[in-house]
């Protein structure tokens, strides 16, 4: 095997067809992440940007590529003002989890930031430079999610960590947010979005840039890196994950499911990933955020056109038939969108995805979402 950079021998093999040594591999990872950054010029010079970790594989390849780039002192330095933060998720593993990141930060001199996921029904999170203590309690919101479908506590949690992640940006005065997505979980969250109701939101949840918050970016600089390539950069570097979660698609969740899936395809068709994503880079909203409605708890555009019947209008009226509830003289335009049981405060205050997910939670839940987002 040759290397197909420095024509030496190659150690590595990416996509059943690229052959790479170990030292041009890892240049090359470098060169992507710190391309992805560049070419679309978001960042200013010494910009503060918070990095979240999460302790899965490419969460800890995302902090060796930053200090790499921060270490270098010519004109590829990363010319950033790091602040790290991690989400505790789990009561059970979380103390753990935590305690591995905060140490592989230190080995770095970086400080982090723990924040527990249940801070998300907090108005204002508490937030400083060293890490933060008491927040190894059991979790309300594992709790609250316990009853309800793995597909939809899956989304949920998604988004109240992305809650999180604006919320001490803002109070840090970060303009920038990063996140380590890597193009393999864009391929997988691509479909599961369109799957479960949100794939008018592609854009924004699939692309570099997440430009919903109006102050707030979240950037993904990861999304060119497979998954395949992740697992190489720790083998070489010799890095060891807080959490081996990345790509693994257990459990019963259909956004399990669909990993399961597209990791099965790219295993025989391995341009499946590539091809998924590029296919998402093509859509785009036909309006832009201005002067919108939007979504109180993901902040996407609400779809509010007056369609005389619309698929949740349908899919209201059968539940209301099945359950021998409708009366045989009542019109649809006089359902109240805001006391269905179904689809509560849909194209009022939620989009159509938060709004199904919602109606799966118990009352007190739903009272403090809406309540909380209200008084932003």
């Amino acid at each position: 095997m040759i290397c197909r950079k420095c024509s030496g021998p190659g150690s590595l093999i990416i996509r059943k067809e690229y052959c790479y040594c170990n030292d041009c591999f890892i240049t090359n990872i470098n060169h992507k992440f710190r391309a992805c950054i560049g070419k679309n010029k978001i960042l200013s010079p010494n910009e503060k940007v918070l990095i979240c970790l999460s302790g899965d594989a490419s969460s800890t390849v995302l902090l060796d590529l930053i200090h790499v780039g921060l270490s270098l002192n010519n004109h590829k330095k990363l010319r950033v003002i790091p602040y790290f933060l991690h989400i505790i998720e789990r009561d059970s593993e979380g103390e753990e989890i935590s305690k591995v990141i905060v140490e592989q930060c230190k080995n770095y001199n970086f400080n982090i930031t723990l924040v527990n996921i249940d801070e998300y029904f907090n108005k204002n999170i508490l937030c400083n430079d060293n890490t933060m203590k008491n927040h190894y309690q059991p979790s309300i919101s594992k709790n609250v999610l316990l009853n309800i479908p793995t597909s939809i506590s899956e989304d949920v949690l998604t988004k109240m960590k992305q809650n999180i992640f604006i919320k001490i940006a803002k109070q840090l005065k970060c303009r920038i947010i990063f996140t380590a997505e890597t193009t393999t979980l864009l391929a997988t969250r691509l479909l599961s979005n369109i799957a479960i109701g949100r794939g008018s939101q592609v854009e924004n949840d699939i692309g570099f840039a997440d430009k919903r918050e109006e102050n707030v970016k979240i950037l993904r600089p990861m999304r060119d890196i497979t998954n395949e390539e992740i697992d190489h950069y720790l083998r070489i570097k010799e890095l060891n994950p807080a959490t081996d979660i990345l790509g693994k698609g257990y459990g019963t969740s259909l956004q399990s499911v669909i990993r399961n899936f597209v990791l099965d395809l790219q295993e025989n068709y391995p341009a499946t990933v590539s091809t998924i994503c590029k296919t998402a880079d093509k859509i785009g909203s036909v309006t832009d955020n201005v002067n919108k409605k939007k979504c109180i708890i993901c902040q996407s555009n609400l779809d509010c056109n007056q369609l005389n019947l619309t698929a949740v209008d349908a899919t209201m009226f059968s539940r209301k038939v099945s359950s021998k509830v409708i009366n045989s003289n009542e019109n649809l335009k006089h359902i109240e969108e805001g006391n269905n049981l179904m689809f509560p405060f849909i194209y009022e205050k939620l989009c159509y995805c938060c709004s199904r997910n919602i109606s799966q939670l118990n009352d007190p839940m739903l009272q403090t979402l809406v309540c909380r987002n209200d008084d932003k």
